[in-house]
């Protein structure tokens, strides 16, 4: 008994410790030394490092540029988020049957995932120009380039884009938890003369609940990661109104050379990415349809 288990313990460990190893070596160390340059003075070309201890900590707690980047993400996690969770959820159903229209949106929801975030920041970019985009005459006329130069319309230009984008791939994931519910639950459910929006509410709503706190914890780690589409579209302009941290944290290293600096904001992103997916998963720790059910 004990030989065999050693054997099987010996397979585990055989198995996992390519995965282990490159995972420490690609994410847990680069981490670490994130960790670590946080609270030294580093400009990334001399190899000197003066350790600060928490200044450039200090220093972004009172950056007005940092808040506003957090503030722009927290309007994504409130706004752009859940229009992207609703939405998707609602096309999902609304595409779940075998009618022409359905076969036609099925077809094509999916177009903005199999493009570049490059080539979309860019198709959106052009979208709203000033001179040569399709909204061109709708009367917005900024400073530096109408819709994407002024600062009360360009972070929420940016958002339509994010949902855009973003829509396809939850719109394929609710879709194909839909298809994977019971066919004679669904049948059942059309046989007792549920349809349409009573359908969604009563069957499809409650057995969703598992995917829903999957897409509702990938849709909060996917709005903290926010980067190339913001890069390209406005690259946090204009007057660092649409900036966010990724962003941020890439011109404090390039246009700054203060690695330093980007490594403490780096390891704040992290700690509140994980901060908003353990509300998340809290949030959705439980389906309150098992307490109706009872």
């Amino acid at each position: 008994m004990r030989a065999a288990r050693w054997r099987r313990n010996g397979f585990i460990v055989a198995f996992l410790s390519p995965a282990v190893l490159l995972y420490a070596f690609f994410v847990l160390i680069p981490f670490l030394q994130t960790f670590q340059l946080s609270f030294t003075s580093f400009s990334g070309v001399s190899s000197k490092r003066k350790f600060v201890g928490w200044e450039n900590y200090q220093y972004l707690f009172k950056d007005e540029v940092l808040w506003t980047s957090f503030k722009n993400v927290a309007i994504l996690l409130g706004v752009a988020g859940p229009i992207i969770f609703i939405l998707s959820l609602l096309l999902a159903h609304a595409i779940s049957g075998d009618s022409r229209g359905a076969k036609v949106i099925r077809a094509i929801y999916l177009f903005p995932q199999i493009i570049s975030i490059v080539a979309v920041a860019v198709l959106w970019r052009f979208i709203y120009h000033p001179t040569g985009g399709i909204l061109k005459g709708l009367g917005i006329h900024g400073p530096y380039d109408g819709w994407l130069g002024t600062s009360s319309t360009a972070f929420w230009c940016v958002c339509v884009a994010f949902i855009w984008v973003s829509l396809g791939f939850y719109t394929m994931l609710f879709s194909a938890g839909i298809r994977s519910m019971p066919r004679e639950v669904l049948e059942a459910c059309e046989l007792e003369g549920a349809r349409g929006w009573k359908k969604f509410a009563k069957v499809t709503w409650p057995m969703l609940f598992s995917l829903r706190r999957v897409a509702a914890v990938y849709v909060a780690i996917h709005v903290m990661a926010t980067f190339a589409l913001v890069n390209v579209m406005t690259d946090g302009n204009p007057a660092d109104s649409t900036q966010v941290p990724l962003n941020y944290m890439v011109y404090l290293m390039h246009r700054e050379s203060d690695f330093g600096g980007a490594s403490a904001l780096a390891a704040m992103n992290f700690f509140v990415v994980l901060a908003v997916s353990l509300v998340v998963m809290f949030l959705f720790r439980r389906n309150p349809e098992e307490g109706r059910a009872r």
